[in-house]
């Protein structure tokens, strides 16, 4: 039974994990203190996205459905910016990073596939909640002879 999560307050703390690992990659940090934790991070941030795509994914019935995706498309483009600048030597620490790059690699194209399969949920709940919004002709006339 999956258990009552709220989803917009995981998301939101996920977005904002991200930005400060992201922030922390520009900074002149000592690796000797936060590699290991950037790295647990990411780790992290991978596994999570993955698990709230998932549980989305399975209960699209959901009132907020349609923000929520938003949400953790946003999550997953600052996650994929993230990993972007660590492959491009733009980090503090890239040096360390070097071994962990084709990790790096396989978690940038999965999650640019889940974020497509994403997009793809957002653009179809969209088009379905324009359509359930849509008046017929036999409700407008009952509406307007109340």
């Amino acid at each position: 039974m999956l258990q009552k999560i709220v989803f917009q307050d995981n998301i939101y703390q996920l977005a904002r994990s991200i930005d400060t690992v992201q922030e922390g990659l520009i900074l002149d940090l000592s690796e000797d203190y936060f590699f290991d934790k950037t790295v647990d991070d990411l780790l992290f941030f991978d596994a999570t996205i993955q698990r709230i795509v998932r549980q989305l994914q399975a209960n699209s019935r959901l009132p907020d459905y349609p923000a929520l995706l938003a949400a953790i498309h946003s999550c997953q483009n600052a996650f994929l910016r993230t990993i972007a600048s660590i492959l491009e030597g733009k980090s503090a620490m890239t040096e360390r990073f070097v071994p962990l790059f084709d990790k790096l690699k396989e978690m940038s194209r999965t999650h640019t596939a889940l974020r497509s399969d994403v997009a793809r949920a957002l653009q179809h709940s969209d088009r379905s909640e324009d359509a359930r919004d849509v008046v017929s002709g036999n409700e407008l006339s009952e509406l307007l002879h109340f």
